[in-house]
């Protein structure tokens, strides 16, 4: 049998064992590669192309075809065009306000570029109801969030049957902390409960209707797999109480984007969330979660091994590949090695997709790259 990358994928998500390990590169905005990481790789693999952006404000390139073919990626991402400059106004090179109002400041004294929210329409002051309806809310209906994806999925249905992501435009918590602060709203979730659950609810409601209008541009039939998700945990444990604070306030939330956009595409759910992400992982899948990204496995408790014996029947994971340690500082030979370890142990019985934790950074070396995909790309099942 000669296995399609879409194939390929949705296999290891339903837990079975395909022909190899599906690969991921860029499939989402949460396993692609910062601009300078990717062009000393162009430079290593010898390819001369435009480097286009994934996303100016986090510094994200967006790998050319002939990079991805190269790997044998087995995934595709749709996400909003007129997103990746931003979708907001930059006043200057290194300060960037976003569709939501949020001002964001870039550093300036490192070559790895990050921009920290550094104010927000909602900062100081008590959140109420009335606040955040005052607020100028951006219009899920804008052409920019959804313009070009009709043109995207017709060009990936034209060059292979990939495996297509939606990634859906924003967050919950995430944008929240933004809009506020986040010590300010993690406080709001203990003492002002009513008024963070309200915010929360708004941006349920933008999140859905402009992810359904991606999914119309897309066709609901091409989407294989909705990416959606924000950070539940730390390197050291969760950002907040899994069965209490997740569970009420949260987790509902959670639930109604998953399980609309589920129930509009037919799609598999992947999760985002970086840190220790174990103790969320029953409440993820109770809300119809079928794999988790990225896998950060130096963070407590999620151990490839613990993982895949408590969830791997239950759960896929995506990702896997040491960041922290491995990618960046060790050989390729090492890369080899721990990439090869994260299939058997992972890949057993399917259930994985092959990534890095999360984006290949900045001081990672381009033959480490290589190590990594091309083991991924010569495992074979069986």
């Amino acid at each position: 049998m000669t296995w399609t990358p879409r194939e390929r994928v949705l296999a290891a998500l339903n837990h079975e064992e395909p022909d190899r390990v599906p690969l991921d590169f860029a499939g989402t905005g949460a396993s692609s590669i910062v601009i300078d990481a990717y062009n000393r790789l162009k430079d290593y693999l010898e390819l001369q192309h435009e480097t286009e952006l994934m996303s100016k404000l986090q510094h994200l390139a967006m790998p050319d075809e002939s990079v991805l073919q190269r790997f044998g990626v087995d995934t595709r991402p749709i996400m909003a065009p007129g997103r990746r400059g931003g979708g907001g106004c930059w006043l200057d090179e290194l300060a960037y306000v976003d569709h939501f109002g949020v001002t964001f400041k870039g550093t300036a004294d490192t070559d790895d570029k990050h921009f920290l929210y550094k104010d927000g329409p909602l900062h100081g002051g008590k959140l109420t109801r009335e606040r955040i309806d005052e607020m100028t809310w951006p219009d899920p209906d804008d052409p920019g969030i959804f313009t070009g994806i009709k043109e995207q999925v017709e060009r990936y249905k034209a060059s292979g049957d990939y495996c297509l992501v939606l990634n859906v435009p924003d967050q919950v918590i995430h944008r929240a902390y933004a809009l506020r602060g986040m010590e300010d709203f993690l406080k709001d979730l203990y003492r002002n409960s009513n008024a963070a659950c309200y915010l929360m609810d708004r941006l349920v409601d933008y999140n859905i209707r402009a992810s359904e209008n991606m999914i119309r541009e897309a066709g609901s039939e091409n989407i294989d797999i909705i990416f959606f998700g924000e950070d539940l945990g730390t390197q050291d444990g969760c950002m907040f109480d899994p069965d209490t604070t997740y569970t009420r306030l949260i987790k509902p939330r959670h639930e109604r984007i998953i399980q609309t956009l589920k129930s509009l595409t037919g799609a598999k759910s992947l999760f985002h969330c970086c840190g220790s992400a174990y103790k969320f992982i029953d409440h993820l899948i109770d809300i119809g979660v079928d794999a988790l990204n990225p896998v950060q496995i130096t963070a407590r408790n999620m151990e490839p091994e613990r993982l895949k014996e408590e969830f791997g029947s239950r759960m896929a994971f995506w990702g896997g590949i040491n960041t922290q340690e491995v990618l960046p500082y060790q050989s390729a030979d090492v890369v080899r090695t721990e990439t090869e370890r994260c299939i058997e142990i992972f890949g057993r019985d399917g259930g994985y997709v092959l990534h890095a934790v999360h984006n290949i950074q900045f001081e990672v070396p381009p033959e480490n790259v290589v190590s990594m995909y091309d083991t991924g790309l010569q495992h074979r099942y069986g």
